[in-house]
């Protein structure tokens, strides 16, 4: 039964709708925000400045678009004395509007604290943005507004700030009133401002219609690039990579309107399932941009793309000359450039997502910490802690993960650690650890700034919950959710309603096989007979029956034709019925049946990601059925189709399994060559069929080549230790082989079983294995004395107990009838009967073999113990 399914279902978390790890580009998430709101209020040239030079050249350097220049110098202007109220205020203003421009709102706020400037609220406001401090901003605007003396560009900046903390309902009332009343300017910002929220809120056609009057009659770039990202969005890919390429190849729009283009331009090539022509744009562009506010996207966008791409198995070699020296246009640039640390922070963090990707895992660690710990400030930083904390706890290394949760909090303030809460919650999940996990999850629902954050966060927690057995908790956050939830289920597909919850629980139940899990699945079909989920739920029924004993096969067949017959069902879950109707096959122990409809399945949906493991499953039946040459060739199908999925290593292993089951010359060389191209993989299974092979070629007669084979095996690092120990104990019984024509090999042999025994952590299955090859060795040797000895110590182990498994009942077993056979041969009847009875008092299944044989001894000989 796919239990497995269940599991994956309600193991899987949900997400915020504002990912918790880009909070630091909500800044700009919309593209109209990109550039701050403002309309200068400070005259060209003020007349009581006029003859002083700095100030000329401080006004200039703003012009020239240097306001770091023109807001130290106004700044250094301030500190003399002597200057009239009048020419302070100018000062205090150019120095302020220059400060903000330059991106360093801090310095704003200070001057602002200290100095009177015109427009100060509106100022204020834009250097609490600046400086990240959205809240502060908006309640400084919403006060302005509420008192009626807020201006246009105070409200439109309003409007900004409430798209940038996701409030969009107050955004778009605001927008509409500005776009019917305020100046045309503001009107026309407010305009694009909404268009771009109904592309955010997935309203692409009315966007596109509205944007396709703007961009024809003003020719706007912005307004252009709007529509482009509309046609992305509606798949008119080929409209939108013209608009595109013409914005990209236009002198006009700006740097930030270039830059946005190129980037989408790559994304709509990505969307087409062209990658290589994804990596070539980006890689070109990122190579090329001395400075961009599009980097951390591009970059995103380029680890996706390469991580899409079956034929990228490395990142462009440009990535590694990236770290070190920064890209081609900083390379060349006369001075180092600030932007150059930035963008080097970036392509640490493109190359550790890869080798994380690769399972490279403390290698990606060690670039993530190292952006960290040098790129301080970096756009990026909370996306690098963020991944750490992820990796490390998925490694359970708790305390890294705690220290770098202090670290994020000491970075960025107690304000932004939801998420910290949501992803050390995440990981103490992945542990396992759902206790700490629903407590955490719960934080991070507490300090949520939006309804979808918190809704997924309560769901988590629900989630978290259900795992951890709490059943009053689970009740607790389920009403919360159902508040949250409200209206969700039709207008939102979020999959983290209250309703999703329950059937959750479902699941919960029916993945660790609780009684109760029928009925609540049985309970939510009924109550939610609408939901978008209900196909799943049925689908789920079908499972469960199929797991209870005695098994109810005709109310599973039930639940899948009423899944089918669902108009909601995707293919995936048509695929997901036909899946569960082979495991019902499967259980009901109609093989051939199951390969017929298997193969019904490969017809209907070759491509299916499911494939492979259908596939699988026809050649298992084939396997079990000892129909070995088709077993065999389904096996090899898997291979050879679906060369990198998870079961390729494993279909080899067994079609050479298959293959050398046939029983023929040609069915065993066969197999040694399947495990032959395995090995050649270095994958997890190239040691176990090395390990085949040498059993193979033993069975074949080619003993002196298993040994090589075996040798070869044996000097391999970091060899499993029960590995090492099989392949030891293959290694003496070859030697004993060899031994019969070449009496020294079994010296080897000897000397070999004893090292191992001498091992102080031995358990007792290879210390029963390993004696009662040494016995087999020494008997072969002639020294039947110490292979008697050899035999005892397995029966009579040092502080034996008993075997404990079936493993070491056969071990024990073989080295006790072993033992008694030896004793006959030397006709010491009496222990040999003791033996036995040793042996039948034991609790295996070879018990009453022993009684037997003991009684039969005592009989034929006339041994009975004296009463």
């Amino acid at each position: 039964m796919p239990v497995l399914s269940l599991v994956e279902r309600i193991g899987k978390l949900a997400t915020p709708a504002l990912a918790w790890g880009c909070m630091f580009r909500a800044r700009r998430y919309f593209l109209c925000l990109q550039a701050l709101c403002w309309v200068s209020t400070l005259p060209l040239l003020a007349e009581e400045l006029q003859d002083n030079n700095e100030y000329r050249l401080a006004h200039q350097a703003l012009s020239d678009g240097l306001p770091g220049v023109a807001a130290t110098k106004a700044t250094r202007l301030l500190e003399q004395k002597g200057w009239s109220r009048t020419d302070r205020q100018t000062l205090a203003g150019l120095a302020v509007e220059s400060w903000v421009r330059a991106k360093d709102g801090r310095a704003a706020l200070a001057l602002l604290a200290a100095e009177q400037v015109p427009n100060k609220p509106f100022w204020q406001a834009q250097a609490h943005v600046v400086a990240g401090e959205l809240d502060a901003a908006r309640q400084l605007l919403e006060d302005r507004l509420q008192s009626e003396e807020a201006t246009s560009q105070e409200k439109l900046l309003l409007a900004q700030v409430w798209l940038a903390l996701q409030q969009t309902t107050p955004a778009r009332e605001l927008l509409v009133m500005l776009r019917r009343a305020a100046t045309p300017e503001t009107a026309r910002r407010a305009r694009l401002m909404m268009d771009e929220l109904d592309l955010n809120s997935g309203n692409f056609q009315p966007a596109l219609d509205d944007l396709a009057k703007l961009s024809a009659n003003e020719a706007d770039p912005t307004a252009s690039l709007l529509r482009a990202r509309a046609l992305v969005e509606l798949a008119r890919y080929a409209e939108a990579e013209t608009a595109l390429t013409g914005l990209v190849a236009s002198s006009g729009g700006g740097e930030r309107v270039h830059h946005a283009a190129a980037v989408l331009l790559a994304e709509t090539r990505l969307r087409q399932a062209r990658p290589a022509e994804c990596i070539e744009a980006l890689v070109q562009f990122l190579d090329n941009t001395t400075d961009s506010l599009l980097w951390s996207e591009a970059f995103d966008l380029l680890a996706r793309a390469i991580e899409s791409d079956p034929l990228h198995v490395l990142p462009p070699d440009a990535a590694l000359r990236w770290i070190t020296e920064g890209n081609t246009v900083q390379r060349q640039a006369l001075q180092p450039l600030a932007s150059t640390q930035t963008f080097r922070g970036h392509a640490m963090l493109l190359m550790s997502r890869w080798l994380l990707s690769q399972k490279r895992m403390m290698e990606g660690l060690g670039l993530l910490e190292a952006m960290v710990q040098l790129h301080h400030g970096h756009p990026q930083g909370a996306e690098a802690m963020r991944l750490a904390l992820e990796t490390y706890g998925a490694l359970k290394a708790d305390a890294r993960v705690t220290a770098l949760a202090n670290q994020w909090r000491q970075r960025y303030g107690a304000g932004q650690s939801a998420m910290v809460d949501f992803v050390t919650a995440g990981t103490a999940y992945t542990r396992s650890d759902y206790a700490q996990a629903a407590t955490l999850f719960q934080a991070a629902a507490n300090v949520a700034v939006t309804l979808a954050e918190r809704r997924a966060a309560l769901y988590n927690a629900g989630v978290a919950a259900l795992r951890a057995g709490e059943a009053v908790l689970y009740q607790s956050l389920l009403s919360q959710l159902e508040i949250v939830s409200a209206g969700a289920a039709t207008t939102v597909k979020t999959g983290d309603t209250a309703a999703d919850l329950e059937l959750d629980q479902a699941l919960d139940l029916a993945a660790r096989g609780q009684p109760a899990a029928a009925e609540a699945l049985r309970a939510f079909i009924q109550k939610h007979s609408g939901h978008p989920r209900l196909v799943q739920a049925h689908i789920a029924l079908a499972e469960t029956l199929l797991g209870q004993i005695p098994t109810d096969f005709a109310a599973s067949e039930n639940s899948l034709n009423a899944a089918a017959a669902l108009p909601g069902a995707t293919e995936g879950q048509l695929q997901q019925i036909a899946i569960t109707r082979l495991w019902m096959l499967d259980k009901q122990g109609q093989l051939k049946a199951l390969t017929v409809a298997g193969n019904d399945f490969l017809l209907k949906w070759p491509e299916a990601a499911q494939a492979a493991s259908v596939r699988m499953k026809i050649a298992d039946a084939f396997y079990r059925l000892e129909n070995f040459a088709s077993a065999r060739t389904e096996f090899e199908l898997v291979a050879q189709k679906y060369a990198t999925s998870a079961y390729a290593d494993t279909a080899l292993y067994f079609a050479g399994m298959a293959a050398i089951s046939m029983m023929s010359d040609e069915g065993r060389e066969s197999a040694i060559d399947l495990w032959q191209q395995l090995a050649e993989r270095g994958g997890p299974l190239s040691i176990p069929a090395r390990q085949q092979q040498a059993l193979a070629k033993r069975r074949a007669g080619q003993e002196a080549e298993a040994l090589k084979l075996l040798d070869s095996l044996l000097t391999e690092k970091n060899l499993p230790e029960d590995m090492h120990r099989s392949l030891t104990c293959e290694r003496a019984e070859i030697l004993m082989l060899l031994g019969k024509t070449d009496p020294p090999q079994l010296d080897k042999a000897v000397t070999t079983l004893r090292q191992l025994l001498r091992e102080d952590d031995l358990t007792y299955l290879w210390s029963a294995r390993a004696g009662y090859t040494l016995a087999a060795v020494l008997n072969a040797a002639g020294r039947t004395n110490e292979a008697l000895e050899a035999c005892y110590n397995v029966v009579q182990a040092s502080g034996f107990t008993g075997p404990a498994n079936p493993a070491e009942f056969r071990w024990y077993y073989r080295a006790g009838f072993f033992g008694i056979e030896l004793l006959e041969a030397a006709k010491e009847w009496e222990a040999a009967a003791r033996l036995a009875e040793k042996l039948a008092a034991s609790s295996g299944d070879r018990a009453a073999e022993a009684k037997e044989l003991a009684t039969r001894i005592r009989l034929e000989h006339f041994i009975w113990d004296s009463k």
